[in-house]
């Protein structure tokens, strides 16, 4: 009995033992779901079901396309021409405005060089522009003439390179916008400027040597101001003019506005008169002031023929007593 007391103890505390390494192992394995199911819930939550991520791919893929469209948008209803260019020289895209020039499709332009439209000498100014812009790395604006055709236009243009993320060349952009009205209008404005220009240094002259009938075969011309090599020469011309124009016998020469008499007057004075004779017609010169004689007298003035008076209207009363 006792030796069967003795096993039956030996088998209990086996069992025993042996249900605490299951209970501790049920506990290891409890952990271990635990884990599990904590792992799997956050897969769960960062990535969503398949038919989840199709719909935010397609979400994405709209909201692109959207951007895209009005991108296209912007760029077609643009009155400027605006292209991009590989680092080639290659077209990579281009807006409606650019199809109208041209004269052809996107799909006739894209992958063709300005080689390909342009004459040699005008695609080589082009590239080099191109070229310069990549080289510099910042916009670029100058203005260009370009045939489109059989009409020239003449365009504002602005270039800029397009970088990548890293730095690396893409493409150049240009924005060209055609100015020819403008430049036009300008031309004409020039123009026109230049004209009133004229027209009004033409009235400065005619004051500058007004011509005015006294009377019948009389005029009169009063000189104000200097007198240079070429207002004497309009004074000859005026003078000449007038005589042929107003059948005058008498030529009224009034220098009381001359400040100041020197060569270039009295040179004046006495080709006008000497002009004038041979015309058949006489020299008064009025307005002679003491200190005007005597310079006169100085400087050798071959006053030989010449009436001179001291005020404009003895000058007149001479010239209607003859």
């Amino acid at each position: 009995m006792a030796e069967e007391r003795t096993a039956v103890g030996g088998d209990v505390a086996a069992l025993e033992a042996e249900i605490a390494a299951l209970r501790r192992e049920n506990a290891s394995l409890k952990a271990q779901v635990v884990a599990l199911e904590g792992a799997l819930m956050d897969v769960r939550v960062d990535a969503p079901p398949p038919r989840m991520a199709t719909m935010r791919a397609a979400v994405a893929e709209r909201a692109d396309n959207d951007r895209r469209r009005l991108l296209h948008a912007v760029l077609d209803h643009s009155p400027s021409v605006v292209f991009v260019k590989d680092p080639e020289g290659r077209y990579l895209l281009v807006n409606r405005e650019a199809e109208h020039r041209f004269g052809r499709t996107r799909k006739e332009l894209l992958g063709r060089s300005d080689g390909d439209f342009f004459p040699p000498e005008a695609a080589r100014a082009m590239r080099e522009k191109d070229v310069e812009v990549a080289r510099r790395g910042e916009p670029l604006q100058f203005e260009e003439a370009i045939v489109f055709g059989d009409e020239v236009r003449h365009f504002h243009t602005i270039k800029f390179p397009i970088l990548n993320n890293f730095g690396a060349l893409m493409g150049v952009c240009g924005i060209a916008t055609d100015i020819t009205e403008q430049k036009r209008k300008e031309e004409e404005r020039l123009v026109l400027r230049e004209q009133v220009i004229a027209a009004q240094q033409e009235a400065l002259r005619e004051l500058s040597t007004p011509l005015v009938p006294i009377a019948e075969g009389v005029v009169a011309m009063p000189i104000v101001g200097s007198v240079d090599q070429a207002r004497a020469e309009r004074i000859m011309g005026t003078l000449l003019d007038g005589i042929g124009h107003h059948g005058a016998h008498a030529v009224i020469l009034d220098i009381t506005g001359v400040r100041t008499v020197d060569t270039n007057v009295a040179s004046a004075i006495v080709s006008a008169a000497r002009a004038v004779r041979l015309l058949g017609a006489r020299v008064i010169v009025t307005g002679v002031r003491p200190e005007v004689a005597r310079t006169l007298i100085e400087i050798g003035t071959d006053l030989e023929g010449i009436v001179m008076r001291g005020n404009l209207q003895s000058g007149i009363a001479f010239a209607l007593r003859r």
